[in-house]
Protein backbone atom coordinates (compact mmCIF):
# COMPACT_ATOMS: atom_id res chain seq x y z
CA UNK A 1 0.00 0.00 0.00
CA UNK A 2 2.72 2.46 0.76
CA UNK A 3 4.27 1.85 -2.65
CA UNK A 4 0.83 2.82 -4.36
CA UNK A 5 0.75 5.70 -1.82
CA UNK A 6 4.00 7.22 -3.26
CA UNK A 7 2.97 6.70 -6.78
CA UNK A 8 0.26 8.94 -6.39
CA UNK A 9 2.60 11.55 -6.65
CA UNK A 10 4.34 10.66 -9.15
CA UNK A 11 0.62 10.64 -11.29
CA UNK A 12 2.33 12.57 -14.20
CA UNK A 13 5.70 12.18 -16.42
CA UNK A 14 6.56 15.86 -15.51
CA UNK A 15 5.97 15.82 -12.06
CA UNK A 16 7.95 12.58 -11.88
CA UNK A 17 11.18 14.07 -13.66
CA UNK A 18 10.66 17.34 -11.07
CA UNK A 19 10.57 15.46 -8.39
CA UNK A 20 14.01 13.57 -8.55
CA UNK A 21 15.23 15.83 -10.63
CA UNK A 22 19.37 15.68 -10.28
CA UNK A 23 18.36 13.15 -7.40
CA UNK A 24 20.15 9.68 -6.37
CA UNK A 25 17.16 7.33 -6.03
CA UNK A 26 17.68 4.11 -3.73
CA UNK A 27 14.33 1.34 -4.40
CA UNK A 28 15.20 -1.71 -1.80
CA UNK A 29 13.37 -4.70 -1.10
CA UNK A 30 11.66 -7.79 -2.80
CA UNK A 31 9.27 -8.01 -5.67
CA UNK A 32 6.64 -5.74 -4.72
CA UNK A 33 9.95 -3.05 -4.47
CA UNK A 34 10.84 -4.11 -8.05
CA UNK A 35 7.79 -3.31 -8.99
CA UNK A 36 7.60 -0.37 -8.08
CA UNK A 37 10.78 0.80 -9.65
CA UNK A 38 9.15 -0.09 -13.16
CA UNK A 39 6.85 1.83 -12.30
CA UNK A 40 8.32 4.95 -11.78
CA UNK A 41 10.90 4.08 -15.00
CA UNK A 42 8.08 3.68 -16.92
CA UNK A 43 6.63 7.53 -15.95
CA UNK A 44 10.31 8.55 -16.43
CA UNK A 45 11.12 6.78 -20.22
CA UNK A 46 7.49 5.74 -21.29
CA UNK A 47 8.22 7.93 -24.11
CA UNK A 48 10.68 5.35 -24.86
CA UNK A 49 9.43 2.35 -25.48
CA UNK A 50 12.70 0.62 -26.61
CA UNK A 51 14.62 1.71 -23.39
CA UNK A 52 11.36 0.49 -21.40
CA UNK A 53 12.04 -2.94 -22.86
CA UNK A 54 15.98 -3.25 -22.62
CA UNK A 55 15.47 -1.98 -18.95
CA UNK A 56 12.47 -4.77 -18.11
CA UNK A 57 14.87 -7.59 -18.79
CA UNK A 58 17.70 -5.97 -17.03
CA UNK A 59 15.38 -5.07 -14.11
CA UNK A 60 14.01 -8.64 -13.23
CA UNK A 61 16.64 -10.94 -13.25
CA UNK A 62 16.26 -13.33 -10.45
CA UNK A 63 17.64 -12.11 -6.96
CA UNK A 64 19.91 -9.44 -8.94
CA UNK A 65 19.96 -5.87 -8.04
CA UNK A 66 19.67 -2.79 -10.49
CA UNK A 67 21.11 0.44 -11.26
CA UNK A 68 20.46 2.35 -14.36
CA UNK A 69 21.15 6.57 -14.87
CA UNK A 70 18.90 8.90 -16.81
CA UNK A 71 21.22 11.52 -18.08
CA UNK A 72 18.10 13.94 -19.05
CA UNK A 73 17.22 14.69 -15.49
CA UNK A 74 20.57 13.87 -14.02
CA UNK A 75 18.74 11.18 -11.95
CA UNK A 76 20.67 7.65 -10.68
CA UNK A 77 18.38 4.92 -9.46
CA UNK A 78 19.16 2.08 -7.92
CA UNK A 79 17.41 -1.19 -6.81
CA UNK A 80 18.90 -3.10 -4.44
CA UNK A 81 17.28 -6.80 -3.66
CA UNK A 82 16.20 -6.81 -0.26
CA UNK A 83 13.77 -9.40 0.62
CA UNK A 84 14.07 -9.35 4.83
CA UNK A 85 13.88 -6.44 7.10
CA UNK A 86 17.22 -7.83 8.15
CA UNK A 87 18.85 -6.80 4.59
CA UNK A 88 17.47 -3.57 4.82
CA UNK A 89 18.99 -3.04 8.47
CA UNK A 90 22.47 -4.19 7.14
CA UNK A 91 21.92 -1.77 4.15
CA UNK A 92 21.02 0.86 6.50
CA UNK A 93 24.15 0.23 8.68
CA UNK A 94 26.20 0.49 5.26
CA UNK A 95 25.23 3.82 4.37
CA UNK A 96 25.96 5.22 8.03
CA UNK A 97 29.51 3.63 7.87
CA UNK A 98 30.23 5.17 4.57
CA UNK A 99 28.51 8.21 5.75
CA UNK A 100 26.82 8.33 2.06
CA UNK A 101 23.27 8.75 1.71
CA UNK A 102 20.64 9.09 -1.48
CA UNK A 103 18.67 12.05 -1.70
CA UNK A 104 15.39 9.56 -2.31
CA UNK A 105 14.91 6.31 -0.41
CA UNK A 106 12.28 3.68 -0.79
CA UNK A 107 12.61 0.40 1.21
CA UNK A 108 9.62 -2.27 1.58
CA UNK A 109 9.82 -5.79 2.84
CA UNK A 110 7.53 -8.41 4.51
CA UNK A 111 6.40 -10.87 1.71
CA UNK A 112 9.39 -13.27 2.56
CA UNK A 113 8.86 -13.00 5.87
CA UNK A 114 5.32 -14.26 5.66
CA UNK A 115 6.72 -17.09 3.27
CA UNK A 116 9.50 -18.10 5.07
CA UNK A 117 9.08 -17.04 8.88
CA UNK A 118 6.88 -17.90 11.25
CA UNK A 119 8.14 -16.64 14.45
CA UNK A 120 6.19 -12.89 14.74
CA UNK A 121 8.79 -12.05 18.02
CA UNK A 122 11.05 -12.61 15.63
CA UNK A 123 10.00 -10.37 13.52
CA UNK A 124 9.16 -7.72 15.90
CA UNK A 125 12.41 -7.49 16.88
CA UNK A 126 14.07 -7.16 13.45
CA UNK A 127 11.59 -4.31 12.70
CA UNK A 128 12.49 -2.49 15.66
CA UNK A 129 16.11 -3.22 14.76
CA UNK A 130 15.54 -1.19 11.47
CA UNK A 131 13.75 1.42 12.91
CA UNK A 132 16.73 2.37 15.00
CA UNK A 133 19.05 2.03 12.13
CA UNK A 134 16.64 4.48 10.56
CA UNK A 135 16.52 6.74 12.84
CA UNK A 136 19.63 6.92 13.85
CA UNK A 137 20.54 7.92 9.65
CA UNK A 138 18.80 11.50 10.76
CA UNK A 139 21.48 14.01 12.28
CA UNK A 140 18.68 16.31 14.04
CA UNK A 141 17.40 13.13 15.63
CA UNK A 142 18.52 14.61 18.86
CA UNK A 143 16.72 17.46 18.44
CA UNK A 144 13.45 15.63 17.38
CA UNK A 145 13.92 13.65 21.14
CA UNK A 146 14.72 16.88 22.79
CA UNK A 147 11.42 18.76 20.76
CA UNK A 148 9.44 15.50 22.23
CA UNK A 149 10.10 15.62 25.17
CA UNK A 150 9.86 19.15 25.76
CA UNK A 151 6.47 19.23 24.20
CA UNK A 152 5.27 16.25 27.16
CA UNK A 153 6.56 18.41 30.20
CA UNK A 154 4.41 21.61 28.29
CA UNK A 155 1.53 19.28 28.56
CA UNK A 156 1.73 18.07 31.85
CA UNK A 157 2.28 21.27 33.40
CA UNK A 158 -0.95 22.50 31.24
CA UNK A 159 -2.59 19.66 32.61
CA UNK A 160 -1.71 20.51 36.25
CA UNK A 161 -2.77 23.99 35.66
CA UNK A 162 -5.79 23.57 34.43
CA UNK A 163 -6.65 20.58 37.41
CA UNK A 164 -5.98 23.28 39.87
CA UNK A 165 -8.05 25.93 38.95
CA UNK A 166 -10.91 24.10 38.06
CA UNK A 167 -10.82 22.50 42.08
CA UNK A 168 -9.89 25.97 43.24
CA UNK A 169 -13.62 27.59 41.09
CA UNK A 170 -11.20 28.27 38.16
CA UNK A 171 -14.39 27.09 36.43
CA UNK A 172 -16.44 30.11 37.06
CA UNK A 173 -14.16 32.42 34.00
CA UNK A 174 -15.16 28.97 31.83
CA UNK A 175 -18.58 29.30 32.58
CA UNK A 176 -18.70 33.50 32.28
CA UNK A 177 -17.48 33.09 28.97
CA UNK A 178 -19.91 30.59 27.39
CA UNK A 179 -22.81 32.33 28.26
CA UNK A 180 -21.78 35.47 26.83
CA UNK A 181 -20.58 33.63 23.63
CA UNK A 182 -23.97 32.10 23.41
CA UNK A 183 -25.57 35.53 23.86
CA UNK A 184 -23.70 36.75 20.98
CA UNK A 185 -24.12 33.75 18.57
CA UNK A 186 -27.41 34.38 19.13
CA UNK A 187 -27.52 37.39 18.67
CA UNK A 188 -25.83 37.58 15.13
CA UNK A 189 -27.81 34.77 14.41
CA UNK A 190 -31.03 37.07 14.80
CA UNK A 191 -29.73 39.62 12.99
CA UNK A 192 -28.79 37.27 9.67
CA UNK A 193 -32.54 36.38 9.89
CA UNK A 194 -33.30 39.74 9.75
CA UNK A 195 -31.56 40.60 6.60
CA UNK A 196 -32.62 37.11 4.75
CA UNK A 197 -35.90 38.43 5.58
CA UNK A 198 -35.92 41.85 4.31
CA UNK A 199 -33.77 40.89 1.36
CA UNK A 200 -36.46 38.38 0.74
CA UNK A 201 -39.42 40.67 1.22
CA UNK A 202 -37.75 43.88 -0.55
CA UNK A 203 -39.80 45.05 -3.57
CA UNK A 204 -37.64 45.52 -6.50
CA UNK A 205 -37.48 48.68 -8.59
CA UNK A 206 -38.93 47.86 -11.65
CA UNK A 207 -42.27 46.48 -9.99
CA UNK A 208 -42.10 49.68 -8.68
CA UNK A 209 -41.74 51.70 -11.86
CA UNK A 210 -44.50 49.10 -13.38
CA UNK A 211 -47.03 49.47 -10.42
CA UNK A 212 -46.70 53.52 -11.10
CA UNK A 213 -47.41 53.21 -14.56
CA UNK A 214 -50.49 51.59 -14.03
CA UNK A 215 -51.90 53.91 -11.47
CA UNK A 216 -51.80 56.72 -13.64
CA UNK A 217 -49.29 59.03 -11.99
CA UNK A 218 -47.78 61.59 -14.12
CA UNK A 219 -44.11 63.30 -13.85
CA UNK A 220 -43.82 66.50 -13.74
CA UNK A 221 -41.67 67.93 -15.38
CA UNK A 222 -38.10 69.66 -14.04
CA UNK A 223 -38.60 67.01 -11.29
CA UNK A 224 -36.05 64.26 -10.41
Amino acid sequence: MCFHLILLHFSKEPDASHLVNGSWVLIAGDSQARLFTLSLLNLLLGSEPQRMDFVKTALFKRHSNYSISVDEIGMKLDFVWAPYVLNLTHLLTDFKTKKKYPNVMVMGAGLWHMLHVSNPSDYELVLQTLKSSLVSLFPFSTDIANAYGIAEVVVMLVTTALVTLVMERGWLPLVFATFFLTVMYIWHYGNVLKYQSEVREKISMDFMIKLGSKLGTVRVLGTF
